[in-house]
């Protein structure tokens, strides 16, 4: 097995290994943007409210892929983000035929 050793000073150590920090860095935060912004879950009693809409509704919209829903921690929890961009962006989406 053949092995390769590098000698680095150890200023020369330091610099590469702030280079590579800055690299990984820089590469984290515009690969995951939305890791920036953090969002707040709502719960179902919430997103019911906030729609002033029933459980079954709620229901139904998750089936028809209207509003989506986050499993965390065996919870049903909802992106205040998305429900909100959802409300202005799509009033029809709160509408339903029963």
């Amino acid at each position: 097995m053949l092995s390769n050793l590098i000698l680095l000073q150890r200023d020369d150590l330091k610099q590469v290994i702030a280079e590579m920090v800055a690299e990984i860095k820089s590469d984290t935060i515009n690969s995951h943007p939305a890791a920036v912004e953090a969002d707040e879950y709502l719960t179902r009693n919430e997103v019911c409210d906030r729609l002033h809409i029933t459980y079954t509704t709620l229901w139904r919209m998750q089936r028809d892929g209207k509003i989506k829903v986050h499993k965390l921690g065996g919870r049903n929890l909802y992106s205040r983000n998305e429900i909100t961009r959802m409300m202005a962006t799509d009033s029809t989406a709160l509408i339903t035929n029963d």
